[in-house]
């Protein structure tokens, strides 16, 4: 296991990424974002994208996955993989969670492009966080999807997935509204940067400095000097965003963790989107041929080749949606209690973890159905997990009961 210092445990706990790490990932800055590409009708996209998943699967024979969900990221790419092969084999993978079901409106995307079809049912990420951690090493519970890539190797080497199209073509319009009814191009650095972590507000909560130990000197102003390149450039507000969305996200969580999950079962990802000509293309497009601010649509060029081809998906943007109340109900407070309750549990000997908060978070969540407490007391769990699984008190492939 990887050692853990403290401000990693820190930036865990209140962005969901340690932004010190670094990666050889798509290399940009601001300039990087300066509008020089154009693509009305989203051919030139188009074409980047059949040639990228051509390039990748062409001198392969044999079945290929893909990861499905009812979105347009997924669909658009399953649409274009049987332009290019028209018979060849392809698995279409779905996760199914109670109360976030996708399955149904996955099943239809996969009939109409010939692909077989399985959904595979994840029953608790509390039941398996030390699975979960595991893929990783670190304390991180969002990597519950290696269930679909543990899947898709029984069929194939190659999985195919739709990652990086809401950062890279304009997806994360929730957040792009709620930013613009916040900011104002005239703000501040400071201010920008705290309207973006508003945004993103499932990632801390608003007694974030209660939730760590007196010893920790947890301070909001270390946080925002990792934004702070972010929002001071002459960039268009939502450049701005989408610029942090990449880099910030994208670029230390979701990326590698995809990375992960690849190579622990030996797979071959094939992730049109994360190509790096298409991402240099796709940042460079003004942000109105991307998000439209009266109909609040993203992604407007995919939306562009997904009506030419006649792609059928759901507009919202969901995923593969957790139900965290329903499992936290059935499976994760008794979990929770047992690991998070215990004075002697090594987030509280070890000084990080304030008790008196977790106690506290606890009643919001029974009390109101909080999902951002909710959210950091499954962070929490995560990190009491990773020390126990260090220490050998818990072995990686326990389910806890």
């Amino acid at each position: 296991m990887e050692k853990l210092d403290k401000i990693e445990i820190i930036n865990q706990l209140s962005m969901r990424y340690d932004p010190r790490k670094k990666s050889d990932f798509y290399k940009n800055n601001w300039k990087s974002y300066n509008n020089q590409n154009s693509d009305l009708e989203g051919l030139t996209t188009e074409k980047m994208l059949i040639n990228n998943i051509k390039n990748s699967l062409f001198s392969s024979k044999g079945r290929v996955s893909i990861s499905l969900s009812s979105g347009i990221d997924s669909a658009l790419c399953l649409s274009l993989f049987r332009k290019i092969f028209p018979s060849r084999k392809i698995t279409a993978l779905t996760a199914s969670f109670e109360g976030g079901d996708e399955s149904e409106k996955a099943s239809e995307i996969a009939r109409k492009y010939d692909a077989d079809f399985k959904t595979i049912p994840i029953e608790s990420i509390f039941k398996n966080m030390p699975e979960l951690v595991m893929i990783t090493k670190k304390p991180k519970w969002n990597t519950y999807q290696h269930i679909i890539a543990k899947e898709s190797r029984k069929y194939s080497k190659f999985l195919i997935t739709g990652d990086g199209a809401d950062e890279i073509f304009g997806g994360y319009v929730f957040r792009y509204n709620k930013f613009l009814n916040l900011t104002r191009s005239n703000d501040t650095t400071l201010k920008k940067i705290k309207n973006y972590l508003e945004c993103h507000n499932r990632d801390w909560v608003p007694d974030q400095k209660n939730l760590f130990d007196k010893n920790f000197n947890f301070s909001w102003n270390k946080i925002f000097l990792y934004f702070e390149k972010y929002f001071s450039n002459p960039l268009p507000l939502l450049k701005q965003v989408m610029y942090a969305d990449l880099n910030g996200k994208l670029y230390h969580d979701f990326q590698p963790n995809g990375q992960r999950i690849f190579s622990k079962y030996d797979l071959i990802g094939v992730q049109p989107f994360l190509n790096s000509k298409i991402i240099d293309f796709g940042i460079k497009l003004p942000i109105e041929e991307l998000y439209d601010k009266k109909t609040g649509l993203g992604k407007l060029v995919l939306r562009k080749i997904s009506k030419r081809m006649a792609v059928n998906h759901i507009d919202e943007k969901r995923g593969f949606s957790l139900n965290l109340l329903i499992d936290w109900k059935k499976n994760g407070k008794d979990i929770c209690e047992e690991f998070l309750l215990d004075k002697n549990s090594h987030i509280y000997s070890e000084k990080i973890i304030n008790f008196n908060w977790v106690k506290k978070a606890f009643n919001i969540v029974e009390n109101d159905g909080n999902l951002i407490y909710l959210s950091r007391l499954i962070s929490i769990l995560a990190l009491e997990v990773w020390f126990r699984i260090q220490f050998n008190e818990l072995k990686p492939s326990q389910t806890l009961v």
